[in-house]
């Protein structure tokens, strides 16, 4: 029984949080392709691998039901019938100074990326991050530059009520 308790113990902790199945894509543009596969085929758990921060995939530090929230809008926002890459990788632009844990510049990469749905394309901005271990993942897919989920955006100038 001695012996049960202390691997009952290291078992529930091992349990708290997933780990990584797959490794982290070795370059940027791995990075955003095996991303956007993984939304097409609406893959959450692909895509918790893949979207994260210099600690690793989300997948291995995020709560679950919170990532699963967090993957579940980023893949309504993002499906589509295609993608490509437009332009990158680039140098990051700078991020909100108010925001907490950002990683320093020389760590992100800027693309550009043309988000085809049915009957229009949608240019928008991704930025990766360089892990700790050397690897890279999406970092953020500025979700308010791609419109409407799943919608194009009306042609025309001027306001609407």
């Amino acid at each position: 029984m001695r012996r049960l308790v202390p691997f009952l113990i290291l078992l529930g902790a091992s349990c708290g949080k997933q780990r990584a199945s797959t490794p982290v894509p070795q370059s940027p543009n791995t990075a955003i392709s095996q991303f956007m596969d993984a939304v097409k085929a609406n893959d959450l758990g692909r895509m918790g691998n893949l979207w994260g921060s210099t600690q690793g995939p989300a997948v291995t530090f995020w709560d679950r039901d919170r990532l699963r929230q967090h993957l579940a809008t980023m893949q309504k926002y993002l499906d589509h019938t295609g993608y490509r890459i437009i332009e990158g990788p680039l140098p990051a632009q700078p991020l909100n100074p108010t925001f907490k844990n950002v990683p320093s510049p020389d760590r992100l990469r800027d693309f550009r990326v043309e988000l085809q749905r049915t009957g229009c394309n949608v240019v928008f901005p991704m930025t990766v991050v360089q892990t700790d271990s050397g690897g890279w993942l999406v970092y953020d897919v500025h979700l308010e530059s791609v419109g409407t989920p799943g919608r194009c955006s009306p042609t025309g100038v001027g306001t609407r009520p």
